[in-house]
């Protein structure tokens, strides 16, 4: 809702409200947090995936809107100063965002009582006119400090640069700034740009500051090494709230990437306190800090909040969401087939090597173009958004592992492009916390090995391709890549018109066919077909480090 806070502020200081405490009286500020939570609305298990009841017999159900409603209760009860703040990616990941879009994502941050967030990446996924209808339907500004749109354009006016709130007495400016590469990442259409992060922020607490705001928060969709850039290039900011990566800050977790905050100096010498709370909204971050009359962090403490079974549901929220989870169940739990394992979507494994859901996809999309010839599958791994657990496998369970409703694309490619396409797709894959590791690659048809560790361009050790000819009875018989040669291949449609930056697919296809069926129902008829599947790791990515 654009300038609503900043007209809101502007009224209470015409009336003397809310005016500043004395320069030497210290400020606690509670933040709580989200990020990446991709529509997880009710609780799932350690997939991502929808919670079975066998799951929560167990106790291994994480998240859902029920249960953070609960923590925010207590939470506000005993601390007096709390903002609740989310660094985007609300949008996609679940059926609940494939039958609602944002609809039912506004109506729940309503509920809980968001008071800010930036939009994300996947924020842009259905084009600007889905985003600008939610940023209409919530009660709290949306950011997006470093969108441009063009005049007539449905944003035009509607992502709010910066807003200020009156809390406790202080002043605190909160920005929002999402990754330059929005382009590449998600589908923004046209009159929509991102400017650069650092340019912006200087400008608008430049601009913060003169309206006597000492405490400035930046929402940041840009991920943990980009942040950790802003905080030491950028004076003024105070704590930087992240997504984006789905990077674990903790204390405690030895998965952690990082203790809670990551600290890091200004150009100032004063701290800039980074703060991410992973994914799904499986955690409620928490970061209290005292700040001193110059608005400078004096002390902190907090770490992120697992909502698990441990956590009750609030029983409002269960009763808001009743209607909308009928809905969604009666279409998602109609049966495809059984796997005969796990198939293992997890972030952390796809997105850095070989993972055997990459695998079952990229078969499915192979066989599915072989009628045409098709030589080699292509599947990026930002594509898969959760993973299948042992056992029945429903069309909802596929819809939200695959949620984008891409489209395959076939086209030709000569050899020595498509050795550059793979090149792209490693060439994040040595830095779990960089932005953009979706790029990499699960593949058929094909095999490939790298080395992180080499110059980016340089990773790709050897390809090879499977002959097309051999019987389907016996192991297929793998041949160099031929730079001269050209491939038929398939992916899907936002790779081949160049998103995560497959430039190469986009400007050497050979007569590409983009108009292809969707992605999802090719890997729902695979398993239906089969009924049962079993994909394992084969050794169709090897990473090899000196």
């Amino acid at each position: 809702m654009p300038l609503v806070v900043a007209a809101l502020t502007a009224l209470l200081a015409a009336c003397g409200v809310g005016s500043q405490p004395s320069s030497d009286e210290p400020f606690e500020l509670r933040l709580l947090h989200t990020n990446d939570t991709h529509a997880r609305i009710l609780e799932f298990n350690s997939f991502g995936a929808p919670c079975r009841a066998e799951d929560a017999a167990e106790g291994r159900c994480f998240g859902g809107v029920a249960r953070r409603a609960t923590v925010l209760d207590e939470i506000r009860k005993e601390s007096p100063n709390v903002l609740l703040l989310d660094a985007g990616d609300q949008f996609q990941g679940t059926l609940f965002y494939s039958r609602f879009k944002g609809t039912l994502t506004a109506t729940v941050m309503n509920t809980l009582g968001y008071d800010a967030m930036v939009v994300g990446n996947h924020e842009f996924d259905d084009g600007p006119e889905i985003l600008a209808a939610f940023v209409d339907q919530v009660d709290f500004p949306v950011l997006g400090s470093n969108v441009v749109a063009v005049p007539g354009n449905p944003l035009e006016n509607q992502l709010d640069q910066s807003m200020v709130l009156e809390i406790g007495g202080r002043k605190v400016g909160i920005i929002g700034v999402i990754t330059e590469e929005t382009t590449d990442l998600s589908s923004p259409g046209e009159g929509v740009s991102f400017e650069p992060i650092e340019e912006t922020a200087r400008k608008l607490i430049d601009e913060l500051e003169g309206q006597g705001v000492d405490i400035v928060i930046a929402l940041s969709h840009s991920g943990l090494e980009r942040d950790r850039m802003i905080a030491s290039a950028v004076e003024g900011l105070d704590v930087i709230i992240g997504g984006h990566t789905n990077s674990l800050l903790s204390n405690t977790n030895e998965l952690a990437v990082g203790p809670y905050p990551l600290v890091v100096e200004s150009p100032r010498g004063e701290p800039v306190l980074i703060v991410t709370a992973f994914a799904w909204g499986m955690l409620l971050g928490d970061l209290e800090v005292v700040f001193d009359g110059a608005g400078v962090a004096t002390s902190w403490e907090g770490e992120p909040r697992l909502l698990n079974a441990q956590v009750a549901e609030s029983p409002a929220i269960q009763t808001l969401l009743e209607p909308f989870g009928r809905e969604v169940q009666e279409f998602s739990e109609q049966p495809i087939g059984v796997a005969e394992v796990d198939l293992v979507g997890l972030e952390g494994v796809c997105r850095f090597g070989e993972c055997n859901f990459g695998n079952l996809i990229a078969d499915a999309l192979l066989e599915h173009g072989q009628e045409r010839g098709v030589e080699v599958a292509l599947q990026n791994s930002g594509g898969i958004r959760a993973g299948v657990p042992k056992g029945g496998v429903s069309v909802g369970s596929i819809l939200t592992a695959l949620p984008f409703g891409n489209t395959a694309s076939v086209f030709g490619l000569r050899g020595s492009d498509l050795r550059d396409v793979i090149e792209h797709g490693v060439s994040r894959a040595h830095d779990p916390d960089a932005d953009g590791t979706g790029r990499f690659l699960q593949v058929a048809g094909l095999r490939y090995s790298f080395d992180p560790t080499a110059p980016v361009g340089e990773r790709v050790l050897e390809v090879e391709v499977a002959n097309a000819a051999s019987p389907a009875s016996e192991e297929p018989v793998f041949t160099p890549l031929d730079p001269d040669r050209e491939y038929l291949v398939i992916c899907n449609g936002f790779n081949r018109s160049g998103g995560d930056g497959f430039a190469v697919l986009r400007d050497r296809a050979i007569d590409p066919y983009d108009q292809g069926r969707v992605i999802s129902d090719i890997v729902m008829d695979y398993v239906r077909t089969k009924q049962r599947v079993a994909p394992a790791i084969e050794g169709r990515v090897r990473r090899i480090s000196p």
